[in-house]
């Protein structure tokens, strides 16, 4: 493509990205992962990109004229994010009710993946093992507040997809866990629009895909534990997850309800195909 050609290089790093997985936070939700393949699965992939997402619940998403998958504006209900971007880094500008109010800087690496995010009152460092998975952040002014990653392999074998995530206090003290479950190898729905799972620390935006891989598959079953100071088990919640799908096999309705029936959120999504110049 002509376009791909003469784009900069950390601008191919970050669409490609975007092509494979095709900054607001609610740590006390608990959340489907759905998030992007690993850079060896280009080829299969590719389909991925066909749609950028637009709508995600209460979230408007809006992309670059020139990168149609190149995220430009992030839109909540009062507020929205600017993005801008410069080698091995994007800036996002927070703006609520029209007026400035945060900033969040991602330093990038090599490959296009967030290193280090940091606002006005706090820095996180994020690290990542040799696959590319995201294994764990900490907040850089108190490392003991931190998420810690791990995954396990798929029914089929095929991928490691995440299995469990860590909540520890700035104390050290673990909070909060959430172990993901994505069925039986019979049972498995690929993800066709992955997306950061909500796990990320406020400010920080789970649409921009510069977080690595987690999984290739939709989540059936969440477990949230939380968690005493004295490591006594507060509360365990099991909740689980149905699907609706577009013509494409996208996600455009997530259901979540506890095991007993009640529902606890149905998020509908939406997409549009972008055109590319050649």
């Amino acid at each position: 493509m002509k376009l791909f050609r003469n784009t900069p290089f950390f601008i191919q790093s970050i669409l490609v990205a975007g092509m494979l997985s095709a900054c607001q936070n609610e740590n006390n939700m608990p959340v489907a992962p759905q998030v992007p393949s690993a850079p060896s699965d280009q080829n299969a992939r590719t389909s991925v990109a066909t749609g950028a997402l637009i709508k995600d619940g209460n979230t408007d998403l809006a992309y670059s004229s020139q990168y149609q998958t190149l995220l430009s504006k992030e839109t909540h209900a009062n507020c929205y994010y600017e993005f801008t971007y410069a080698p091995q880094l994007i800036t996002a500008k927070g703006y609520k009710y029209g007026n400035p109010s945060t900033e969040c800087k991602y330093i990038l690496d090599p490959y296009g993946r967030c290193v280090q995010s940091a606002t006005y009152w706090e820095t996180y460092i994020y690290e990542y093992n040799a696959s590319g998975q995201l294994t764990g952040f900490y907040n850089k002014n108190q490392p003991n507040e931190r998420r810690e990653l791990s995954y396990a392999a798929d029914a089929n074998g095929w991928k490691k997809s995440l299995s469990q995530v860590t909540f520890y206090n700035e104390s050290g003290v673990k909070t909060k866990e959430l172990k993901f479950s994505y069925g039986t190898a019979a049972g498995l729905i690929p993800d066709k629009h992955p997306l950061t799972p909500d796990i990320l620390p406020a400010e920080v935006s789970k649409y921009l895909p510069i977080f690595g891989n987690f999984n290739t598959n939709l989540v059936k079953v969440l477990i949230e534990d939380k968690y005493l100071a004295n490591g006594q088990k507060a509360s365990s919640n099991t909740y689980m997850y149905s699907y609706t799908f577009d013509y494409a096999g996208r996600v455009n309705n997530i259901t979540m309800k506890k095991t007993n029936g009640t529902l606890v959120s149905s998020t509908d999504r939406k997409y549009f195909v972008p055109t590319y110049k050649f």
